[in-house]
Parts: structure tokens; C-alpha cells; sequence
């Protein structure tokens, strides 16, 4: 009994400094953190890495550029904390991407996700986060039916696929050349959901609409889509899809003599010209989201990012895009002050600010974002993407129609 009295004094005089210092009993437990964990993954092997696979160092580089700069005040923990990228590759597969967020979540234990690239993987990879309840901010992702899903805990940084060339056609209804169109358009997500706006925002600047071709992705011979197209002659050819398929198409497309005034292709980076050849890729045109002479936000630290990497813009458009989730990630946590992830996530959509492509927000109910590409052009046999459209950020002149075309 006397060992028993001495045990409850000690606790006793314990609580009572722990009540008298006004912290809970279970402070040790809430340690403020010593970093913030974000979680991702990207395709650094497979089909898409050609378009991004540097990414993984990007992320990597960008953390070791804002630790260097003291990290991220969180003010809950009264501190500024460096933040951790944790990636891994995804090989371009959606199963993989599942398995590998599923990991960062449980085994990593990352406050904050980042989504892959492309609407499929983005797809399958955002059901982990919802499972969890912990925030993604998706990035190169914006087919319609992720953000219809009713999904709590996503969000994204950019506008429908069917807004992707809103610019584009808005630009040729003010020159008022072009007068009739050939769609041709993979059966994918993406490139679908593009198409839908693509179609009826042509017909609605008065273009003809001459043909409208959808085709599989294991397509490898487009001689009958190419033969209809000679046929209908339409001044543009505009292909919707990825680069692996726009790649095959355009080449057999050249072969075969198809000549348009114009070929649009709407992923036109370093996948598509360096397997086609500059030369013959000149005054191609499509879309991209940042280019330099973009006058909006501060795009300094991401001229000095791209620097690092030692890569151009031009050659992977989809940087920028990477760049307007780090600034959501930044601007979101610095307003929540904390790692919360119900504060986070509101902190997140409740977002109103200005990045480097423009003003950024977020649908309140589906969690979609406003940030939408620009119209650029291949010239000079260089891919030096001079933006086009709208007028007050353009860097050059629509060429249109391309030399010797009929």
C-alpha cells in the first residue's frame, strides 16, 4: 500500500504540472511535425514518359527550392517546415499508380497527394485518395467524368477538356480564313472529352464541320480515316488524341499526300515532333498552357526551375501545369496553417489566386479548375511554340496557311 500511495502522488503532482502548463495530458502524442509529406506518382518509365517523365526530379528540385528558402509556415505549429517529395514511377499504368498511391497513404504516410499524369491514370489513382479522405490536387487530368463522380477530396488545377481549344477557334473565327474543319479523334477520355467541345465550338464560328473520324487507340493504320479526309478536303485537320497515335497518323498522313491548310494536333510537345521531325512538324499547330512572355503571376521561380532541370517549356508543355499544383500546394498550406486534412482540403477549395497562367479556382462542387491552354504554333522548323492567342499575352503571328498547301 505505501509503494501504491507514492505511485498516485507522483502521477498526481504530474497531471498537475501538465494541467498548470494548460497542455493536455496527451501533448507528447501531437507533436508538431518536422515535415510536410506530398505523395505522388508519374510516369518515369512507359508510353507517357517520353512527355513526362523528368518529373520526378521537377517535384524534387522544387522542394529542395522552397526548403532553401526556410519551407512553408504552417502557423498552427508556429514554424516553418521543409516539405518531402515522395515519388514513384508509375510506369504509365493505372493498376500501378493505385498500388503505389495506396503505399504513399499507408506506408508513407503523406499529408497531401499530387496527381498523376492523364485523365486514366487520374482516374483509378484519385479513388485512393477518396478511400483515405486525405486531398489530391490533380494536375494533367481534366476529362469531365472525374469531377462528376461526387468525389469530396479532389481537386483540379485545370478547366474541362472540353474548354482545350476554346482560344484556338476563337483566334480563327477573328482572322476569318479557315472555313471548314476534319476532326479526327482517339476514343479515349481525353482526347473524347476534347473533341466534344472542339465540335460544336467550330460550328459555332461558322467553320464546316467536313468530317468527324473516331478510331481505337490500338489503331496502327489510318489509310481509310486519311482517304475520307482527301475526300472531304477540309482547310483544317484537327486530330484530338495522344502523341503516340498522332505520331503514326501524321506520318502515314504525309506519305499519303494529305495536305490541309492546317494540322492541329493537340499534344504537339517534344512526343510528337521529335518522332515526326521539326521539318516536317513546322506550323503545326495546338495548345499549351504557359510559354515564356505569358504576362501573369510570377513565373521567375519557374524559369529558374526549368533552368535547373536544364529543359524548355516548349519541349514539355506539361510543366507548367505541374507548376500550378505547387503553387495550389504552397497557397493551401499557408492558409490552413496547418496539416489537417479536413482544414487542408477547405483551405484548398475555398482557393482565389493568380498563377503563372492566370486566375485560379475551384468549382465549389466538383472541385474543377479555371486554367486553361493557350493556341502556339511550331515555327521556323524549331520548336520555339510562339503563343498566338489571346492577343495580350501572344508572342507572334498565326502563319495560316501553311506554304503549298492547296
Amino acid at each position: 500500500m505505501k509503494h501504491w500511495s507514492v505511485s498516485l502522488s507522483v502521477t498526481s503532482a504530474l497531471l498537475a504540472g501538465v494541467m498548470l502548463l494548460g497542455l493536455p495530458a496527451s501533448a507528447g502524442a501531437q507533436a508538431a511535425p518536422t515535415e510536410i509529406r506530398v505523395g505522388a506518382t508519374v510516369a518515369v518509365t512507359g508510353p507517357a514518359s517520353a512527355e513526362v517523365g523528368h518529373f520526378k526530379k521537377m517535384m524534387e528540385m522544387w522542394a529542395e527550392m522552397i526548403n532553401a528558402k526556410g519551407g512553408v509556415l504552417l502557423k498552427e505549429y508556429g514554424k516553418r517546415l521543409p516539405i518531402k517529395m515522395v515519388v514513384y514511377d508509375d510506369t504509365s499504368k493505372p493498376p500501378d499508380s493505385v498500388r503505389l498511391y495506396e503505399k504513399l497513404v499507408t506506408e508513407d504516410q503523406v499529408h497531401m497527394l499530387l496527381g498523376p499524369y492523364s485523365s486514366p491514370i487520374t482516374v483509378a489513382a484519385s479513388t485512393v485518395a477518396e478511400k483515405h479522405q486525405i486531398p489530391m490536387i490533380a494536375l494533367e487530368a481534366n476529362s469531365t467524368g472525374i469531377f462528376r463522380r461526387g468525389f469530396k477530396w479532389l481537386v483540379g488545377v485545370i478547366d474541362d477538356g472540353t474548354k482545350w481549344s476554346h482560344h484556338y477557334f476563337d483566334m480563327l473565327k477573328a482572322e476569318g480564313m479557315a472555313k471548314s474543319i476534319g476532326f479526327v479523334i482517339e476514343d479515349t477520355p481525353h482526347p473524347k472529352e476534347v473533341g466534344s467541345g472542339a465540335i460544336p465550338k467550330a460550328r459555332s464560328i461558322g467553320l464546316d464541320v467536313k468530317l468527324e473520324e473516331y478510331f481505337p487507340v490500338a489503331t496502327q493504320d489510318f489509310t481509310p480515316i486519311i482517304t475520307k479526309l482527301k475526300a472531304a478536303n477540309p482547310d483544317i485537320v484537327y486530330m484530338s488524341a495522344f502523341p503516340a497515335r498522332e505520331v503514326t497518323f501524321f506520318k502515314q498522313a504525309l506519305e499519303q499526300g494529305l495536305n490541309p491548310r492546317e494540322y492541329h494536333m493537340i499534344h504537339h510537345g517534344v512526343a510528337f515532333y521529335s518522332a515526326v521531325g521539326l521539318k516536317n512538324a513546322n506550323l503545326v499547330t495546338g495548345e499549351a498552357y504557359w510559354m515564356p512572355g505569358v504576362k501573369a503571376g510570377n513565373p521567375k521561380p519557374f524559369e529558374e526551375l526549368l533552368q535547373k532541370l536544364q529543359i524548355k517549356v516548349e519541349d514539355f508543355p506539361w510543366s507548367s501545369i505541374h507548376y500550378f499544383g505547387f503553387e495550389t500546394l504552397v497557397a493551401a498550406l499557408e492558409k490552413a496553417g496547418t496539416l489537417d486534412r479536413e482544414k487542408l482540403l477547405a483551405a484548398i477549395k475555398s482557393l482565389d489566386i493568380e498563377t503563372i497562367s492566370g486566375r485560379l479556382k475551384f468549382d465549389p462542387t466538383t472541385g474543377q479548375g479555371t486554367l486553361n491552354p493557350f493556341s502556339t504554333q511550331i515555327q521556323e522548323g524549331k520548336f520555339v511554340s510562339v503563343t498566338l492567342w489571346p492577343p495580350e499575352i501572344a508572342s507572334g503571328k498565326h502563319i495560316y496557311p501553311r506554304p503549298g498547301s492547296q
